[in-house]
């Protein structure tokens, strides 16, 4: 098993997935906007028929339609009356509920659920795992040269603002980096537990460092344990890997936990 081509590539684009996580979720965090990610992810399974319905493949289905979405919501969250979280909850159920209805009806798109659901991160192939490089390097590209400004806003919008930062650009940066995440993530984690991926590791960091950078390097680090250790059960109890993947950063969240309380005593 351990010499097969294709646990080495899951390896990798779980380990691509893992590191780019933590600082679009230390981002998150640090936003309170834990809630956005789940709202895009939820539109994935309706990016995936779009993709179908185009004849443009499900990664470019998924890609054009949470970005769109993402674009959307930044323009529009601010002036929500009830909300952003209310509004992301309309939004997320309403694409996820539409888009079982349209998978129900589609002959174009395999209807398996789970993998949807819950990722398929085993069978991850070469096109997918070329998308995974290409997508993330583009996250990159947008999100290390506005790093500052992004934590800067995040710390103090107002204070950013005076200092002449633009809030609504930094804020489609920041939502259209998070849904390329999602959707590179899809074959890794599946819709429901890309949150987990994205808050529990940066979250766990957080107990362990001071800085911000401190915090995305060690949330990238602990994502890796996790998504290594998921992939080791996975294949070796015949486990599903992105649950076996949660629970491990649920497990490393408990530990660091346990060590901030067992420091703070000392």
């Amino acid at each position: 098993m351990w010499d097969e081509a294709f646990f080495w590539r899951s390896w990798i684009a779980a380990l691509i997935t893992a590191v780019l996580a933590s600082p679009v979720g230390c981002l998150m965090i640090w936003r309170k906007t834990a809630f956005f990610s789940d709202a895009l992810s939820h539109a994935a399974l309706a990016g995936i028929l779009l993709g179908a319905a185009l004849g443009i493949g499900q990664n470019a289905g998924v890609v054009l339609l949470v970005c769109c979405l993402a674009v959307l919501l930044s323009r529009v969250s601010d002036r929500f009356p009830v909300g952003i979280d209310v509004l992301l909850l309309i939004i997320g159920q309403t694409a996820l509920c539409a888009g079982l209805i349209g998978l129900s009806y589609s002959d174009a798109v395999r209807s398996d659920l789970l993998g949807y659901l819950f990722g398929d991160v085993l069978s991850v192939t070469n096109d997918d795992l070329i998308f995974t490089g290409i997508t993330a390097s583009a996250c990159t590209a947008m999100l290390l040269p506005n790093w500052k400004k992004q934590v800067f806003i995040s710390v103090s919008p107002d204070m950013a603002q005076s200092e002449g930062v633009n809030l609504r650009a930094q804020a489609v940066l920041f939502m259209t980096v998070t849904a390329l995440f999602v959707a590179l993530s899809l074959k890794t984690t599946g819709m429901l537990l890309v949150s987990a991926l994205l808050i529990i590791p940066p979250a766990a960091a957080r107990f362990l460092v001071r800085t911000p950078e401190q915090m995305a390097v060690a949330g990238a680090l602990i994502g890796i344990i996790a998504v290594s250790g998921g992939l080791f059960l996975s294949v070796s109890f015949d486990a599903p890997a992105a649950p076996s993947m949660e629970i491990c950063c649920a497990v490393l969240f408990v530990f660091a936990r346990i060590r901030e309380r067992r420091h703070k005593l000392s």
